[in-house]
This record gives structure tokens, sequence and C-alpha cells, in this order.
């Protein structure tokens, strides 16, 4: 019987077995399995974006991907990565850090970060499914350019899941450590969090939406308090799961609106290896 409930929801609901991600920024707290493997490709397209600690506005075009593995029954290893970032200023304001700039854009390669989600709890009757996720980003892009400040952040998650009929509810409750780029030695550690609902609508279409973002004493410049509302489509074409997302920034340094699009990919890279026990016969040969 759980095997022929398990084929039905690959048939049904291609993917709604693990995790899902874009184009929300809310994590699953379901892990892939061993030696799963999800590459993810996206882009983003965001109107009036503000940066406190460079004085730019303008319109943002990011191009991102990452990379999920299901590497043990109780943990996936997750990195993604800003390979492009491109702001179309169109105002100016007094900075705080003058960027190098010639002309009316700038571009940069944005950060990487590096995390890992551990699984606590799986779902079961009443109780959702939890997780752990601790996350550091890299500053890999320059300051010089306008669109980052230098700074390492880390990042620490509790994740929630639940089940409602065919309605996945996510959550996500944590911290984040952020360096200040204008006050050496100082730190803030704002609350992070998210909610986000996944409503299947077709056997192979999805509708998501969520909030999104961190909040933390205010006045901070270069890791101001930020927060998004995304809505979206989740659309399978064969293996690919492709989405595309509205934006709206509920914060004065989030972009004013935006649209997000990408595509997904799943594959099982390697299964779990038994060991090999090989018996000799130490008896006596005749």
């Amino acid at each position: 019987m759980k095997i022929r409930i398990l084929v039905a929801c690959c048939l049904f609901f291609p993917g709604m077995i693990y995790g899902q991600q874009r184009p929300l920024k809310t994590d699953d707290a379901a892990l892939l399995p061993m030696g799963r493997v999800r590459m993810e490709m996206g882009a983003e397209f965001l109107q009036r974006q503000r940066y406190a600690l460079s004085g730019l506005e303008g319109d943002l075009t990011r191009g991102a991907a990452a990379v999920h593995i299901g590497v043990g029954e109780y943990a996936e290893f997750q990195i993604s990565a800003v390979f492009q970032e491109v702001l179309s200023i169109s105002e100016r304001t007094e900075p705080r850090v003058a960027p190098v700039i010639n002309g009316d854009s700038t571009r940069s390669v944005g950060n990487l970060t590096l995390g890992t989600k551990l699984k606590l709890a799986g779902e079961k009757d009443r109780r959702p499914a939890v997780a752990f996720r601790f996350a550091v980003e890299l500053p890999n892009a320059n300051q010089e350019h306008g669109l980052a400040n230098d700074e390492t952040a880390f990042y620490a998650d509790l994740l929630f899941a639940k089940s409602i009929g065919r309605i996945r509810v996510l959550g996500d409750l944590g911290f984040a450590i952020l360096g200040s780029p204008v006050e050496a030695g100082n730190q803030t550690d704002p609350l992070t969090y998210g909610v986000a609902v996944i409503a299947p609508v077709h056997r192979r279409m999805n509708l998501v939406a969520e909030i999104n973002g961190r909040e933390g004493p205010k006045g901070r410049i270069g890791n101001e308090n930020k927060s998004q509302f995304r809505a979206g489509i989740q659309l399978w074409t064969g293996a690919v799961r492709w989405d595309i997302g509205a934006v709206a920034g509920l914060k004065h340094y989030d972009p004013k609106s935006g649209i997000v699009v990408g595509a997904t990919y799943e594959f099982q890279a390697f299964n779990k290896t038994r060991p090999v026990i090989n018996i000799i016969n130490y008896g006596n040969s005749e």
C-alpha cells in the first residue's frame, strides 16, 4: 500500500516528495534523499533597488545558481552563488562608502553561500517536519562596485514544514550575524523569518506564495531590515521544473517590484553503497 501511494505521488505531483525552493526564499524542512542532486538557475529583474552604503538606486538584474545535494539520511549540503548582477543607476544620494563607478551602470560578481541542512524530526500526524540549517555567506563581491558591503555573514534557522491536505506550509525562524561595513568590529544580529505556502492546482503546476525577511535594530548602514512578498507558479515540463514569480518589496531598502524566473533539474547522482562482506573459510581443505 505504501509503495502504491508513493508511486501515485510521483505520477500526479512530480517533485512534491522532495522540498521545493524556487521562486521561494523560504526553505523546506524536507531533505533530499541520499545521492539526490537538485540544480537551480534563475534571474531576477528588480525595480528601484536601493543601497544605503553606496547611495545608489536603480533597476537591478541578477543571475544566480544553486546546487543542493543529499549527503545522508539526516544531512543536505547547499551551495549558491550570484554569478553576475548589473545595476542601471537612476539616482544617487550621499554614500557612506563611495563606490568607484564610471557611467550610469555598475556590475559585480555576487557572494557565495555555503550551507548545511540537518534533519531533526520527520513529519508525523500533527507534528511538522523540523530541520536546522546554518550557512555562511562569503564576501566575494567587491564593495567598490557599490553592490556589496565586503562583510561575511552567518545564518542559522529552524525550518518547519507541514502538509495540510494537498497544501504544503513552510516556516523559517532564525537569526543572522552581520558584520558592520562602517563600524569596525561591530555586528548586528537580526531575526530572520519566512512563511510560505505551496498549493498544487494541476498535476504539473503549483501556486506558491511567501513573506520572507529579516528584522533588527533600525539605522544600520549596509545591513538594513528587509522583507519581501513573493507569489508565483512552478510548472513541470518533462524533467525540468520552471518557475516565474512576482516580487513586492515591503521595506525601504527592498526593490519596489520585480520578476523572477528560473529552472530546476533533479537527478540521482549516486546511491548509498552497502559494504561487501567476504566470508573466508579457514577450515582444512581436503
